[in-house]
């Protein structure tokens, strides 16, 4: 392993700090609403398993990696899906691949498969590449200097590059509304809210989100008309002709139109969004880290010259790839994933009883005090070749783990690692160290009124 001798202190993002105690029910309660990682105590960030229950039921919180094998991989059939994930997110997606379960998400992994083979997707790499041109090209033409919302830019960047890739440019999608409609979407039904605590019938909980459920018909509706669009056209070479052909190689079954929408969907809000959220962190900590930007410059101009970046300088871009992998341990785009347990198990050292919730804290998992040295702090090098901490498995989640684990990973690193090499290369990012970043669970981690970052030609 190598690392860089730095003259400097590594930079330590400032985040909120975690209670000493568990926070009193109704303190809980809110901060579970509003922003649900500043309410796990400081016990979910330094013991194997944290346990909370009331009078009905228990919930866990696992960060144990041999507990996690068990859940995610060794004994997943007895952990599927809970019920609140699919109040939160089942509403938008439907039945696609990331809310589906048992037999009905397998056939649907295996048919959608082919559509990420590697080969494929480092035939994208030009069109990520071009998405991030665009991009500083935009921003040349607004002037030295300006200051832009980088979060918000960075969905933009991500989004082109699902439309071309995935959509064929995606006619007729509205890029500017479609993307109103996410955001509106995750900022009301896609968030845990009181009624969802309480128990209240799925109705209430929409009653009390007319901008979601607006949101979840206009993106429905859109996907709707595009597949059948597309079911009367020439078949063009991009992921709705893959999905629209799919077939499951052992059974044979095919996707209908509404499996075909909601799969679309899936790939289209989760997909953009969460290489999104890995760039806009990833920005963020080089602009206040200067000797690892520097160390990303020195390489790429070593891999790449001046020459764009193509499939074929990804695999030595090794300390870019590493400063996105810091930032997704960091900041990980879903910072929580949750299970029921159905049957009682034994999970590493923990024994979990049927009826229980469990809770997979992915930001605290990520900055165990158990699992790593100096978990707060910003260090690309734990990820460099050779590293102890650089393949832990059931350590470092994210894109999940096990048969689950996401099927769009490769394509979501490889699609960050050119926009970060090109982007960087081209513009200098300042960012205002008085600001406090808070991050801020809405589904995906996302910081709270965007990042503002200004932006200078190099």
């Amino acid at each position: 392993m190598q690392t860089a001798l730095r003259s400097s202190p590594r930079f330590r993002p400032p985040v909120p700090r975690p209670p000493d105690q568990a926070l009193p029910f109704f303190t809980a309660l809110w901060k579970l609403v509003d922003n649900p990682i500043e309410a796990w105590p400081r016990a979910v960030f330094e013991d194997p398993h944290y346990v909370r229950s009331d009078n009905q039921r228990a919930f866990v919180y696992v960060t144990e990696p041999e507990a996690l094998r068990a859940i995610l991989l060794d004994e997943a059939d007895a952990f599927p899906k809970d019920w609140m994930f699919e109040r939160v997110v089942k509403p938008a997606l439907g039945e696609g691949l990331l809310t589906a379960q048992g037999e009905h998400w397998r056939w649907q992994r295996r048919a959608a498969a082919p559509a990420f083979r590697h080969d494929l997707i480092l035939g994208m790499t030009p069109v990520m590449t071009r998405a991030a041109e665009t991009a500083l090209e935009r921003w040349r033409t607004a002037g030295e200097g300006v200051s832009f919302d980088i979060a918000h830019e960075m969905t933009q960047v991500t989004f082109d590059v699902i439309l071309e890739t995935m959509l064929s440019g995606g006619e007729g999608i509205d890029i500017a509304e479609t993307t109103r409609q996410i955001a509106n979407y995750l900022e009301s039904l896609g968030r845990v809210t009181p009624a969802d605590i309480l128990g209240w019938p799925d109705w209430a909980r929409q009653a009390l989100a007319p901008k979601g459920q607006k949101s979840v018909r206009y993106m429905k509706s859109m996907m709707d008309q595009m597949v059948r669009r597309r079911r009367s056209q020439p078949p063009r070479d991009d992921l709705v002709e893959l999905l629209l052909q799919a077939k499951d190689p052992e059974t044979g079954q095919v996707m209908d139109d509404g499996l075909v929408r909601d799969n679309l969907l899936t790939f289209l809000g989760a997909g953009h969004e969460t290489t999104a959220l890995a760039l806009t962190w990833s920005l963020y900590l080089l602009a206040s880290d200067p000797e690892s930007e520097a160390r990303v410059l020195a390489e790429i101009a070593a891999v790449a010259g001046e020459d764009s970046i193509t499939a074929d300088h990804l695999e030595h871009l090794v300390f870019t790839r590493q400063v996105i992998q810091e930032a997704m341990r960091l900041f990980p785009s879903l910072p929580i994933m949750t299970r029921m347990c159905d049957r009682t198990v034994q999970a590493g050292s923990l024994k979990i009883e049927a009826g229980s919730y469990i809770f997979i804290p992915l930001y605290a998992l990520h900055r165990h005090r158990a699992l790593w040295k100096d978990p707060d702090v910003f260090d690309p090098d734990r990820f460099a070749p050779g590293s102890p901490e650089a393949n832990r498995r059931f350590a470092y989640m994210p894109f999940g783990a096990g048969p689950r684990i996401c099927i769009g990973a490769t394509f979501a690193m490889n699609e960050a690692i050119a926009v970060l090499a090109t982007l960087i290369r081209g513009a200098r990012f300042g960012h205002d160290s008085r600001r406090f970043i808070r991050p801020l669970v809405r589904i995906s981690m996302r910081p709270e009124g965007g990042m503002p970052m200004t932006v200078r030609r190099r």
